[in-house]
């Protein structure tokens, strides 16, 4: 024989396949994100830029809003009756002595009211077209001037008032008798030019007249509360060059030239270009961890695969035929090396296949199949129904026997119990003491797995209860069984080593029916118990004749099942005859 070529492997494709995919996918990857960063700033600056905008013309639609509201007030008091009566009596000479009190009578308490429904209207006076005031609230003292300058007639009427902030909305009253002046206060003005808050960074807002004179400016630091700078005041926020300067937008109010400016500075423009860097390098990490990772998992999959296949040839090599298989599932070059290789030792295989299969314990039911080579370890998932028989108090009644008595009861019980389920087409899987499992819908699918199961069960009780009557004819004592119906799906197929195995079924429904089995204890009336999955898969006729039992704690499972119960004096409808196997098939 040839010797074993020695192991000479130095280096493993788990370390150099993850190092390759850093350098020829990651890199472009970095270069590509740079470039979309660099795209990404230059949006948030225009998205920034956008939203200056936006905050100008929200502004100057406030204050436009406010100065128009004035307009109409100083509009409908020029064009109320009081207002002319109380300028023909500015000609008398016996109104130059009237009291403020009574001047303001002189106009009518509805004036006052309608004055004081606008909160933001510091002042209203009522003028003569030479300018000289008529009536003012609040009055004012006789210290102060009684003469302003009146607008020129089709000149502007919002005037700015003396660089406080304030700003005068004129109405001419009917006729050019006279002139009507409301005043919004700086407060008011301030309060419309309010700016929402925002991440990061300074912004500014300005009211300006016709003249870019600056009347009110409002700032706010990020989210922090509005502050009111006096005047006058610093035009534009500080900026430490051409890359910091400040971004500026303006909205007009009205034609007349009045506007709102607001200055934003970058810091929050900076603060989304940070957030955005931290981000994308957050990604870059993350897609490189990644990448490494599914390229250590590749690599050590090709790795596994590789080293199957070696593992299998160097078995060929020292005549371990049956251990050469290669478990390999791939539709790539790999997989069609283990295929070929697998045809190889299946031929060799096949040979001791044959010399010892009959060598094993098997069932009738799976022999074909093992024979033609269709099963192999593992298995794989079909959907089967489970019944699970024990004898009840079996081990006290053992305790009088002789272990030949017992062996001879367990036969003659394990034999008729195993023609009332192959009579229904049930595979009996395994006997475990006093226990036996069967099988319906394994290793041959069967659409009519529940009913026979249900009907197999009723078949074992009445098998049971006739040999019970022959026990009695030699005084024996009477058995006593539980069984258990679980649907659901199973893992079926060849449990062991490639030289000695079993055909089983294995899964959480086989636990399921070894435990509802166990409530025989509880409910004696009850010659079978199924689960849900088996309940709602019945038809109705069957359906009909089990009782809900509601949920029950079975051992091994921190969550409650629903089990319904098959009484003893069900009466099942007589079985079809497609689901009963000919006398001639069954054991």
């Amino acid at each position: 024989m040839t010797p074993i070529p020695a192991d000479t492997q130095r280096r493993s494709l788990s370390r150099t396949l993850p190092v390759s995919v850093l350098l020829f996918a990651v890199v472009p990857l970095v270069i590509a994100g740079l470039l979309t960063l660099t795209e990404g700033a230059q949006r948030l600056r225009d998205e920034q830029d956008l939203r200056t905008r936006q905050t100008a013309t929200l502004l100057a639609g406030r204050v436009g809003q406010l100065m128009v509201s004035a307009e109409r007030l100083a509009g409908m008091i020029a064009a109320a009756p009081t207002a002319q009566v109380a300028l023909r009596l500015q000609s008398r000479d016996d109104h130059a002595a009237m009291e403020p009190q009574t001047q303001i009578d002189a106009l009518g308490g509805e004036w006052l009211v309608l004055v004081r429904s606008f909160p933001e209207v510091d002042q209203v006076e009522l003028l003569d077209p030479q300018g000289r005031i008529v009536q003012s609230h609040p009055p004012r003292a006789s210290s102060d001037t009684q003469h302003r300058r009146v607008p020129q007639v089709g000149g502007p009427l919002w005037l700015a008032r003396n660089g406080s902030g304030s700003v005068d909305v004129w109405a001419e009253v009917p006729g050019g008798a006279g002139w009507v002046s409301v005043g919004l206060s700086a407060n008011a003005m301030a309060r419309a030019l309010e700016l929402p808050a925002q991440d990061a960074g300074e912004v500014r807002a300005l009211l300006r007249d016709p003249e870019g004179r600056p009347l009110s400016l409002v700032r706010r630091v990020a989210s922090g509360p509005v502050e009111i700078l006096p005047l006058p005041v610093l035009e534009a926020l500080p900026s430490a060059g051409r890359d910091a300067a400040p971004l500026v937008a303006s909205s007009p109010i009205d034609t007349s030239g009045w506007h709102v400016e607001v200055q934003a500075s970058l810091d929050a423009y900076r603060s989304l270009v940070y957030a955005e860097l931290l981000r994308f390098g957050a990604v870059v990490l993350a897609i490189s961890l990644l990448s490494a990772w599914l390229a250590w998992r590749f690599a050590r999959s090709l790795a596994r695969a590789i080293r199957e296949v070696a593992r299998s040839a160097r078995a060929i090599l020292r005549g371990h035929y049956l251990n050469a298989h290669v478990q390999l599932e791939r539709d790539d070059e790999l997989g069609l090396l283990a295929q070929s290789f697998n045809h190889m030792s299946r031929e060799l295989e096949q040979r001791e296949r044959e010399r010892d299969v009959f060598g094993r314990l098997v069932s009738p039911e799976v022999r074909d199949q093992l024979v033609q080579g269709e099963l192999i370890l593992g298995g794989h998932e079909v959907d089967v129904t489970v019944l699970f028989s024990d004898i009840r108090g079996f081990t006290q009644l053992c305790e009088g026997l002789k272990p030949r008595d017992v062996v001879l009861t367990l036969n003659e019980h394990f034999t008729r119990m195993t023609h009332a389920v192959q009579r229904f087409g049930g595979y009996v899987n395994n006997y475990m003491g006093d226990a036996m499992v069967v099988v319906f819908g394994a290793p041959t699918p069967d659409p009519h797995r529940v009913e026979r199961a249900l009907y197999a069960a009723a078949a074992m009780q009445q098998a049971l209860a006739e040999f019970n009557t022959e026990r009695a004819s030699y005084g024996a004592a009477p058995l006593s069984i539980g069984i258990g119906l679980a649907s659901g799906a199973a893992l079926a197929g060849q449990i062991g080593s490639p030289e000695r195995c079993i055909y089983t079924v294995i899964g959480d429904t086989v636990n399921i029916a070894a435990r509802i089995e166990g409530l025989a204890k509880e409910e004696p009336g009850m010659v079978a118990f199924v689960n849900q999955a088996t309940h709602d898969l019945l038809p109705p006729p069957l359906r009909e004749c089990l009782r809900p039992l509601g949920a029950r704690t079975i051992k091994g499972r921190d969550s409650e099942i629903l089990v319904w119960g098959l009484p003893a004096n069900a009466a099942l409808p007589e079985p079809p005859v497609h689901l009963l196997r000919p006398e001639e098939e069954v054991l």
